[in-house]
């Protein structure tokens, strides 16, 4: 496994065209701290945790990187018929995203913060304060990156086992812009215990969106713990990937 990962990691440098995507996304992420300039070092923090949400969007071009295409490159006709396990070839290029993706997250952080705080403004800051906003960075980091990977695995899973190339993509933005949007406004009423048990059904699924620790749904309208955050990844990548493997066990690769 380490070996195919090693490679899988290589191939994607190897694409110049991503490469450079990710670059300008970078540089992007840095022009945008940048408006920020000047501002205390709290309002930074504060668009810096809006701003994150921006990692749901770019889950889907990180998992096409990984995993995208392969059968129109003929790359995954050829390594089912090299012999390699399909636990493998799945799970080599999830891990590969993964890790590129966690890679691309901490660059994200750096990238905006060199933009939005001076080196002078940050020597303003007490010892103290310095403490207190980077333990709030850290706690905003731990709730995002395993929605993060629940989103990368969500994403990935999509791209890699539906067809016609494109549905995958399509299906994913529906999904984070209006499915978990509708998700958290299912109210159900004048159907009696029909609609109680979709009601109740719907209650139990909002905790575990993955836009949840982004915006505000109407129930209850508490945040997300740091336990709801990993197990919500852990949830969403199991699940996805889990089924992700059965339907690629069974599909014919030609």
């Amino acid at each position: 496994m380490l070996n195919y990962l090693s490679a899988e990691l290589w191939r994607m440098t190897r694409r110049r065209t991503a490469c450079l995507g990710w670059g300008i996304y970078l540089l992007l992420t840095f022009l945008t701290g940048l408006t920020l300039r000047g501002n205390p070092p709290s309002e930074c923090l504060q668009a810096f945790q809006n701003f994150m949400v921006i990692g749901l969007y770019v889950a889907l071009p990180l998992a096409d990187w990984a995993g995208g295409g392969l059968d129109r490159a003929g790359s995954l006709t050829n390594e089912v018929s090299f012999g390699l396990p399909r636990v493998r070839i799945y799970l080599g290029k999830l891990y590969a995203a993964l890790l590129v993706g966690t890679a691309l997250f901490l660059l994200t952080t750096v990238a905006f913060f060199l933009g939005a705080l001076s080196p002078s403004a940050v020597l303003a800051l007490s010892r103290e304060d310095r403490a207190l906003a980077s333990m709030a960075l850290l706690i905003a980091m731990l709730h995002s990156l395993p929605r993060y990977v629940g989103a990368v695995s969500l994403a990935y899973f999509l791209v890699f086992t539906i067809r016609p190339a494109g549905a995958g993509t399509v299906l994913y933005y529906l999904y984070i812009i209006l499915g978990e949007l509708t998700l958290a406004a299912v109210r159900v009423m004048g159907m009696g215990v029909v609609g109680d048990l979709i009601n109740r059904l719907a209650e139990m699924v909002r905790p575990f969106l993955l836009t949840s620790a982004y915006f505000v749904y109407s129930y209850g309208n508490a945040p997300p713990t740091l336990g709801n955050s990993w197990l919500t990844g852990t949830l969403w990548l199991g699940l996805t990937t889990g089924l992700g493997l059965l339907l690629f066990r069974r599909r014919e690769i030609r």
